[in-house]
């Protein structure tokens, strides 16, 4: 009988009770054709009893199975098995392909670390670049700002004295003011003593 017979006939069997179990089932009073009635909750514990002997069962005769194929040498044409001298095995590729993994790990590492220690090094320069060019900006800022300062400064001065100059010439042509004389006190002299001198001469 192979397994899937047994399987099946033990399947069939499941919903009825067997001997043992029929002892332990309190039975009624026989009824029309001679039938025993079960109570319920008692059918049904006797139906999960003989379902768990039965896959008891099942898994015993499955393990047997197996290690009986497993212990029974393979006479079939394609599987003939003869004790052999022990021969020379290559080693493993296992071994070396972990190993062509781990070379390839660290050329890998090598790799990222010179490009992290090279983008290092050029974020520096490029640091320092940028330091330098805001220095000039700022000094020539500061340069800027300066020239400009004192090109203000000398703008106000400028107008300060062209307002001065303008303030002095309005006050000197203004009708207000009476004209002064434009001869000193030396020319006045010298005018009366040739006027002097000239009446003299006409005597």
């Amino acid at each position: 009988m192979n397994f899937m017979s047994y399987v099946a006939e033990v399947s069939r069997g499941w919903d009825e009770p067997n001997a043992r179990d029929m002892g332990r089932m309190t039975s009624q009073p026989k009824a029309k054709g001679e039938m025993y009635i079960l109570n319920d909750d008692m059918n049904m514990k006797a139906k999960i009893a003989a379902m768990e002997r039965r896959l008891e069962e099942l898994e015993m005769n499955q393990m047997q199975e197996v290690q009986a194929i497993s212990q029974t040498p393979l006479d079939h044409p394609n599987f003939s098995w003869k004790p052999q001298p022990p021969q020379y095995q290559q080693p493993a590729q296992a071994p070396q392909q972990a190993s062509s993994l781990e070379q390839a790990m660290v050329n890998l590492s090598k790799v990222v670390g010179d490009f992290i220690g090279a983008q290092k090094s050029i974020n520096a320069q490029l640091s320092q670049r940028i330091d330098s060019v805001e220095s000039s900006l700022i000094k020539r800022m500061d340069e800027v700002q300066n020239d400009l300062s004192q090109k203000i400064d000398n703008l106000q001065d400028s107008i300060s004295r062209f307002a001065n100059l303008n303030i002095v010439q309005e006050k000197e042509n203004s009708p207000s003011q009476p004209c002064k004389n434009s001869m000193s006190i030396h020319d006045m002299e010298a005018k009366e003593e040739n006027l002097h001198k000239r009446g003299k001469s006409k005597k």
